[in-house]
Formats: C-alpha cells, structure tokens, sequence
C-alpha cells in the first residue's frame, strides 16, 4: 500500500523548485518500486523539453515528431510505450540514449502534468513494470499526487516571479530615489553654479555624477568660467566632503619650487631645506587634490604625478622611503590637452588618467541667457560687501553687456557689474553710461538705440546677412518700430499702442523698460 499522504506532506512544504523535482521522483521511484522517474519541463522560450539526468543534460524540440514527448505534449494525452513499441523510435538519438538507463524489459510511461488537461506545464516519464506504470493511469490518488506536485511547482514559479516583481520595484523606486538625489544637488548647485540655461543645466548634472564616482576629473573650460568653483562642488559633493580641499596653480609656481610644493621635502634634500616640509598631496590625504591649470605642469613632474596615481604612493624629495596616500585628483585646464599630448608636450598616458571624468564650463558667450541672473547675484553681493542698496539694471546696460564679447567669461562679468556698482549711486539703477568706458567690444556691429528717429524703412533696409545677435537684433527692431510709431502720433502712446495692437499699459512698460522717451 502506497502512503500517498506522506507524499504528499513532505512535497507541499518545499520552496525550491529542483529539491521539489528530485525529492518527487526519488519518492516515487521508492513507492511503486519503478527504476526512474523523470520530470520534463520546457524550457523558457517553450520550444524544448529539457531534463537533466546525473551529469547528462537532454533536451528535444517540442515540434520535433522522432520522439514520443513531442505527441504526449501537443496531444496532453498519456502514452504506454513496450518493449517492442519503443522500436518505433529509434531515430532520435537522445532519445535511445535515455531509454538506455532502462532495466532490461521495462516498459515506459509518458504522462502531461496536470493530467485531464489540454494546456500541460510538464511532462512525467517513468520507466518499470507494464503492470505498474499500467495500474497508475486508472489510480485517482496517483492523479492527486501528480496534480499536488504540479501546484506546488507553479506556486514556486509565482513566488519566484512575484520576488523577481518585488525586486524589480525595489531597483526601480532606488533609482528613482537616486535620480531624485541628484536633482536636488543639482538644483542646490544653482546657488554657486548661477544660470538656467541648457549648458549649465547639463554641466550641474554632470557635476553631481561625477560626485559620486571615485574617478579622476578633468574640468577644461576657458579662463574665467569658474573652474575652482567646480573643482569644488565635486568636492563638496562627494563622499570625502568634510576633508581638505587643496589647491593648487600649476602655472603660478616656478618649475624648481613646484615638486617641493606637490611632494614636501626632507630637511637638507636642497640648499635651503633647513627643515621637513609637508607637501600638497600629503594634505591633501583622505580628502580632494585640486591641480589647476594642469597643462602648464613640467613634463619631469607629469612622470612623478602619474606613479602617485597608479601606485598611490609618493616619495619626498631627499626622502628614502614611500608614503602611502588617498586622495581625489581633480584637474583643471583652460588649453587644449588633445593637442598639447599630439605635440608631446604632455604625456599621453597621463592625460588618459586624469581625463577619466571630463567636465567642460562653458564659456559665457555661449549662455547669454545667464547676463542677468548672474548680474543680480553680482549686484547683491557687492551690496553686502559695500553697504549700499544699488536697486538693479537698467535694460538699456543688459543690452550692452548682451552684445559684449566677454573673453575674461565670468570673471569679467563680475568686474564690469562691480566697476558699475561703484559708478552708480545709492538708491539707484545701473545705467549704460556706467558702462560704456569699460565695454569695447561687441559681436553685434548694429548701433545701439538713441534718441534720435529711426525710420521704419530705413531699418528694414539694413542687410539680414550682418546679423549674429538674433536677441540683440530683435530687441533694436522693437525699439525702432515702437519710437517710429511714437513720432507718427506724435508722443500720443494711446494711438500708438493701438496702432501695434497692444495694451497701452504694456506699451507704457516697454518704454520704460527700454528707456524709449
């Protein structure tokens, strides 16, 4: 007598689909005396039957009409193979090869998991007596066995599936989490790293990936753009903020006092050396090294910064032993390194080192939107520092400072904004007068907006192809079509905001706004 029901408890407890499949056949091999019991499932893509037999893996297709599994899992009907009926299927090859592990006239049963039904999960393969594997195709509790089997296959499979869900949610909500990290260092950024527009969007963003990584940063952008300043928030925000920030300017060092400044020395290494010193890269331990201007780095110390790099060990000078050392490099250039490494004026491998994160600052000329965001910081900040209340901008100023070439980028900005400030009384705004000794060149070669009448025609005969200031281009135009409309009714603004199809109050703000008298 079969104890189905000790089958049946010991099965229904398993959380694993292999131990589940191995402890079924073993237990029913022991219970109906039969010489092996295989379970077939398909594999992922459901095109083949797979079953793993010791140190064999089998495997057949399930369209593939040579083996007997084929018929069994497209009919979902048993078969009772012989002896003499297994002759039939000679032709496939692992098929003989598993029928070989068979006793010596056994005959073979090929039964679909779940029985009674047309959609089957697996297929169940027994080899041993006819009179046995006979008596199980007519046995109920055989088919409740088979059936409790299955379940429980298939609630592994749903846990499997609903883990893998609840693991994929899990990455998902951590990366949405992530990303909205960043988004709030990006946006805390905006406080040092001032502009709305599109480059310095991208720039914060990278400043924030490149934060979290361990990699070496190489911020290349022209002089004047603020390139400590990022050297800096990438300090800030990474995981060593708390530690020392060291910085240093290649190009303002002579070549001879620049490896005592980077490595320290020993007492006697030199004439002068009256005592140890403790170099940059040591104060810099556990913290962010920031090497400005890398470019202009003698060629003797490039070979000495890149072991320091690979072996992060360095060696004093007149020193005999290596000091181990951690630190963040970050490096900074306002030439281009592409170029100076094809002249071999910088080494190669050592360009690749610190190029491992690039982040390029864009130069001012190429945020134009950012003039007057940047010029309130620079406005308020001077009236912190001086004491006074200048109450801002006039349009007419933007407009000069929007047509300016600015080589000197922000830096420049700063230093025009202030000279204006201290041109410009208390109480009072920042006019164009105030600025008009400082700013000499202009990329756009239209005159600036006077007093004087300005015919229509006469500027829609002004040749299209000069422009390069579309902004400053359009601004001029409407001045120009505002102050011929003024002179037409002669001042009456009423007339004329009707006239353009404008609110007078909105005509009246245009004109203040663009000092149109």
């Amino acid at each position: 007598m079969v104890d189905w029901l000790s089958i049946a408890a010991s099965i229904s407890t398993m959380r694993e689909k292999g131990r589940l499949t191995a402890t079924f056949s073993q237990q029913v091999e022991a219970a109906l005396g039969v010489s092996h019991v295989w379970v077939m499932f398909p594999c992922e893509q459901g095109r083949k039957l797979c079953v793993q037999e010791n140190e064999s893996r089998y495997q057949w297709e399930v369209d593939d009409f040579t083996h007997p599994f084929a018929h069994v899992f497209q009919s979902a009907s048993a078969m009772l193979l012989d002896p003499s009926k297994l002759n039939y299927w000679l032709e496939n090859r692992a098929f003989v090869d598993l029928m070989s592990l068979r006793g010596r006239g056994e005959s073979v049963l090929v039964m679909p998991l779940p029985p009674g039904v047309k959609r089957i999960n697996a297929l169940l393969v027994m080899t041993g007596p006819a009179t046995v594997l006979s008596s199980l195709l007519a046995d109920l509790q055989w088919v409740q066995i088979c059936e409790i089997f299955i379940n429980q296959c298939q609630v592994i499979t749903d846990l499997g599936d609903e883990h893998r869900q609840i693991s994929a949610l899990s990455s998902s909500i951590a990366a949405i989490r992530r990303d909205e990290k960043q988004r709030e260092k990006a946006f805390e950024l905006k406080r040092v790293m001032i502009g709305e527009s599109t480059p310095m969007e991208e720039m914060r963003n990278k400043v924030v990936t490149a934060a979290q990584s361990s990699l070496n940063v190489l911020i290349c952008g022209e002089t004047g753009t603020g390139k400590e300043l990022v050297a800096r928030a990438v300090h800030e925000l990474s995981d060593r903020k708390g530690k020392s920030f060291v910085a240093i300017n290649c190009a303002a060092i002579p070549e001879n006092l620049l490896e005592s400044e980077l490595f320290g020395h020993q007492k006697g290494a030199f004439s002068g050396a009256d005592r140890n010193k403790t170099g940059l890269i040591a104060d810099a331990d556990g913290g962010t090294l920031f090497l400005d201007e890398i470019g202009d780095m003698p060629l003797t110390l490039q070979a000495k910064l890149l072991r320091v790099l690979e072996s992060r060990s360095y060696r004093p000078v007149g020193a005999s032993k290596e000091i181990k050392v951690d630190f963040r490099l970050v490096a900074a250039t306002h030439v281009e390194m592409q170029q100076k490494t094809e002249t071999d004026e910088f080494r190669r491998d050592l360009f690749y080192r610190l190029n491992q994160f690039p982040i390029y600052v864009p130069a001012l000329v190429d945020r134009l939107d950012d003039i007057p965001e940047l010029c309130r910081h620079f406005i308020h900040a001077y009236n912190e520092m001086a004491g006074v209340d200048i109450a801002g901008m006039r349009y007419a100023a933007l407009d000069l400072l929007n047509r300016h070439d600015f080589p000197g980028n922000v830096r420049e900005l700063r230093n025009l904004v202030e000279y204006a400030c201290a041109m410009t009384a208390n109480g009072e705004e920042i006019t164009a007068d105030s600025l008009s000794g400082r700013v000499i060149q202009q990329r756009s070669q239209m005159p600036a907006a006077s007093n004087d009448e300005v015919e229509t025609d006469d500027f829609i005969g002004v040749d299209l192809t000069n422009i390069d200031d579309l902004k400053a281009a359009v601004q001029h135009f409407e001045i120009s079509v505002i102050r011929s409309r003024l002179t037409t009714f002669d001042g009456d603004r009423t007339k004329a905001a009707e006239s353009l199809g404008v609110p007078k109050r909105t005509l009246a703000h245009k004109c203040l706004k663009m000092e149109i008298s």
